[in-house]
């Protein structure tokens, strides 16, 4: 006489726990490993690269946490920017401009030093840009000198011109270095890390939103349930939204972007699960094509900390099946200059979609900033119509 599995571990009164239900589905083979047993077995995408700021002997060396809006017609770019090493005191942000995303200004810091002063020993991490009632947003941690210090925080400032910015008002405590979402009711969603030590003793992830008009006011906390806390270093959360709800993604040790899904629009999340997205450990990208798509890019590899390509993943029907991955960036590519934590490679996307094209700009061995330009048609979007999947 045959039992089932869970039969008999009901009989030895051991809790048996469900499986998770996978949020969305991948194709067979989809990341199939290549020759070099770290990057998957896909083609290459036609794009066009062009450098927004390169570091030199004369300027600041380390860039990182690039990131794109488009505003009153230009394009603008802000990303940390640091002397020598990552999150050394004095580490900046700039911002470049451009009409064309191929001829950009040269880099500028986005605060004057008079305030600036109040803040000489800190380090300024850029998180994000918003077009918010009509002025430009940035969205930037800082952090007394070293990360998780108890008194990091988040951090804006808004422009109503694009050129002078008003003085850093806090969000926060956390470090955050990704942008906020908008959701279809208006709401932000945003996601960083828990700084205080309380709250580390058994978390990371940070998710946060957002409603109201005020961006000074009007924040919640979201719950989340992340299992083993061992497995996340900086989760970095991201996400995507689908017709029904909305899917968190979350960077770890495990060699897979972890997900999680909330079905209320962010206010709260189901536990962690396994998403078979292959991940080096490092900052990813997600967000809507035209006709419905969403994608993910990052460095889907299978070594850790390796960052030798940018890949994206594509889904034709908004979020339920990934079908289609690409190469984005894998040309060989080696730091000039050493410093803190500086890392050869393509990392740490950010993209949005403008005049047809998707504009993916990206860190290259955090010292120069680039953006990769994709033809929308190349993606397969432009005949697609938005609907339900």
């Amino acid at each position: 006489m045959r039992f089932s599995s869970v039969l008999i571990l009901c009989l030895l009164n051991v809790s048996v726990l469900p499986a998770a239900e996978p949020l969305f589905d991948l194709a067979d083979s989809l990341y199939r490993v290549g020759a070099d047993q770290v990057t998957p077995d896909v083609r290459k995408l036609p794009s066009h690269l062009e450098y927004v700021y390169r570091a030199s002997e004369d300027n600041y060396k380390f860039c990182h946490h690039p990131c794109l809006i488009e505003f009153n017609g230009m394009l603008y770019c802000v990303w940390s920017n640091g002397k020598v090493g990552e999150d050394e005191p004095g580490q900046r942000l700039a911002l470049a401009t451009s009409r064309d995303a191929q001829n950009w200004s040269a880099a500028k810091p986005l605060f004057s030093k008079d305030q600036l002063k109040a803040y000489d020993a800190h380090v300024f991490v850029a998180s994000g840009l918003l077009v918010w009632d009509k002025k430009l947003i940035v969205f930037y941690t800082i952090t007394p000198g070293r990360n998780f210090h108890e008194n990091t925080a988040l951090y804006f400032s808004e422009s109503a011109d694009g050129r002078a910015f008003s003085d850093p008002v806090r969000i926060t405590d956390g470090f955050f270095i990704n942008p906020p979402v908008v959701l279809r009711n208006g709401r932000l969603v945003m996601g960083g890390e828990y700084v205080l030590a309380g709250d580390r003793e058994n978390k990371r992830s940070k998710l946060i939103y957002h409603d109201g008009m005020s961006l000074a006011t009007g924040w919640t906390e979201s719950s989340l349930d992340e299992g083993d806390i061992s497995r996340i270093g900086y989760a970095e959360p991201n996400f995507i939204e689908r017709p029904h709800d909305l899917v968190g993604f979350f960077r770890n040790y495990t060699g897979h972007l972890l997900v999680s899904r909330s079905r209320d629009s962010g206010k709260s999340w189901d536990p962690l699960s396994d998403s078979g997205i292959p991940d080096s450990t490092a900052r990813f990208a997600t967000g809507s094509l035209p006709g419905g798509q969403r994608y993910v890019i990052g460095n889907t590899l299978y070594k850790k900390f390796d960052r030798r390509a940018l890949l994206i993943s594509l889904s034709s029907d908004q979020g339920q099946l990934f079908d289609r991955c690409f190469v984005v960036r894998d040309e060989p590519a080696m730091k000039r200059f050493e410093g803190q934590h500086k890392l050869d490679g393509w990392q740490y996307p950010h993209g949005i979609v403008w005049n047809n094209k998707l504009l993916v700009v990206h860190s290259v061995n955090k010292e120069d900033v680039a953006i990769s330009i994709i033809k929308l048609r190349d993606l397969g979007t432009e005949k697609r119509k938005e609907g339900r999947p």
